[in-house]
């Protein structure tokens, strides 16, 4: 590559007739300084071109870098939001499944309650049975014992009236009969008899 300054130092031969040395050099020198200007022009170029290839590439190097975290956030929404759906199924599935226990334990107290309460019934009619039975049992004694008593007055009557001829006799006779017939039975046959047991 010739350089301005072997422009500037070039020597021609001179001939006859030829051109005018410092016309020559004089041109020599101008087009020196003009390819001088143009390598620098060019040289500054390169320097702009370098400057803008290192802009593109740092461009580009930050591209990439928003592609990339656009692509990670992207990534971490998607992540994000299966995450949420699956921990959402789980709050789901196990609210369903403590509603099953409750349901099922209701159920289960219910069932209890009501044959508690079956039982207690049972309890009940039982010992109402019970009582009404004893109730008809000292009805009956009560009964029993106030005849007996009618009857043993009723002989004790007998026993001190005056005889008075022969119907009285008979009546008297038949009067003494039923006593010894009363005195012979025990008095809990009696009882066994009016309570109907």
């Amino acid at each position: 590559m010739i350089t301005p300054l072997e422009i500037q130092n070039h020597e021609f031969t001179s001939r006859l007739r030829g051109f005018n040395p410092e016309e020559v050099k004089h041109f020599l020198y101008a087009v020196a300084e003009e390819f001088e200007k143009l390598i620098e022009q060019n040289h500054q170029m390169a320097q702009e071109l370098a400057v803008s290839r290192e802009r593109i590439k740092d461009m580009e190097s930050r591209e990439k870098v928003l592609k990339d975290t656009l692509v990670s956030a992207q990534q971490i929404k998607a992540d994000i939001q299966e995450n949420a759906v699956k921990e959402a199924d789980l709050i789901v599935k196990e609210a369903q499944l403590k509603a099953d226990a409750l349901r099922e334990r209701a159920r289960e107290d219910v069932r209890t309650t009501q044959t508690h309460l079956a039982d207690l019934r049972r309890t009940r009619n039982d010992l109402l049975a019970e009582a009404e039975m004893m109730v008809s049992r000292f009805t009956h004694f009560v009964e029993a014992e106030r005849d007996l008593a009618n009857e043993a007055d009723a002989l004790q009557k007998l026993s001190f009236m005056p005889p008075a001829g022969r119907e009285e006799d008979a009546t008297q006779d038949e009067d003494e009969h039923r006593l010894v017939q009363l005195e012979k039975k025990p008095n809990n046959q009696r009882i066994r008899k009016g309570t109907g047991s």
